[in-house]
């Protein structure tokens, strides 16, 4: 059977011009979303994609195919095509997507599309989803519409790691800062879906990311700012006894406490070596909350 879309390795084509247009992406998405629809359970694709300029476009267009039909979406960002055929596997997701044309030039674009087993689609399932591409694809209730999942990028892990560290400088308490982000992650899922009806592990792992790495990289960077090494620090805090490690979690012993007045002699410099240590602490005694990091 002739095939209009599909090639050796997936569809590919210069970019805006068929069949890589954002359309067609689009299709695509609903296409392979409602084929790979079996059974009751939620439904996820994750999709990886290179650096190319297009790939934004393609992302947003195959995001909107997908969760039109129900599907739901974790957007990995930009890595190889061998890691998202594993983490289609390993993710137990229903449906892998790699956004590349690999090695031909930049203004082309192509999209890869690997099974349940992160392998590569079969023949079958090519034709299958070429034939629902042109056909009419069922969208799902407005209650059931897929989300989407992505880590918070760097720029917004700052935003909130400095904002730990202000509500510390101001004498508040660190956890507020934190409290505000996760009462808008909660929100989100609740408008996207009925409560714990959606990747309730998604959202405690982007808890966790946020309370542990996002107050780590607003440390770090009030360390800097007091003239302060964050990796000497770090050596400092490895070498304190594991009692004395431990104890930066809820209350910090006198040794710990003597620790950090011997690197830093300013109180704002104790402060942000206090709240550097603990941090430490948190991921190393509990390693597995931080792991989505």
């Amino acid at each position: 059977m002739t095939r209009k879309f599909f090639g050796t390795d997936g569809i590919r084509g210069t970019t805006n011009s068929e069949p890589m247009t954002a359309e067609t992406a689009l299709r695509v998405g609903q296409a392979a979303g409602a084929h790979f629809l079996r059974g009751d359970h939620r439904h996820r694709v994750v999709i990886g994609k290179d650096t190319r300029l297009s790939g934004y476009m393609m992302e947003s267009a195959m995001v909107a195919g997908f969760t039109s039909v129900g599907m739901d979406v974790v957007l990995l960002g930009p890595m190889p095509t061998p890691a998202v055929a594993m983490l289609t596997r390993s993710m137990r997701a229903d449906l892998g997507v790699m956004i590349s044309a690999s090695h031909n030039p930049f203004a082309d674009n192509g999209i890869k599309l690997f099974g349940p087993d992160g392998y590569k689609l079969s023949d079958e399932d090519e034709l299958a989803i070429e034939a629902l591409i042109d056909g009419d694809v069922p969208l799902a209730a407005s209650g059931d519409i897929g989300c989407v999942e992505t880590k918070l990028g760097p720029t917004a892990m700052q935003r909130i790691g400095d904002g730990v560290v202000t509500a510390a400088d101001k004498g508040g308490n660190p956890a507020a800062a934190l409290d505000a982000d996760r009462d808008a992650l909660l929100a989100a899922r609740q408008a996207c879906r009925t409560a714990g009806s959606w990747s309730p592990d998604a959202v405690q792992a982007a808890v966790s990311y946020t309370q542990g790495r996002a107050t780590k990289l607003g440390a770090e960077a009030a360390l800097r700012s007091d003239g302060l090494d964050a990796t000497k620090l770090a050596t400092a805090y490895a070498a304190l006894p594991i009692q004395d490690r431990k104890s930066l979690i809820e209350k910090a012993s006198s040794g710990a406490l003597a620790s950090v007045r011997g690197a830093a002699a300013q109180p704002r410099g104790r402060r942000h070596v206090l709240l550097y240590f603990s941090v430490l602490a948190a991921i190393e005694f509990y390693p597995a909350e931080f792991a989505a990091a």
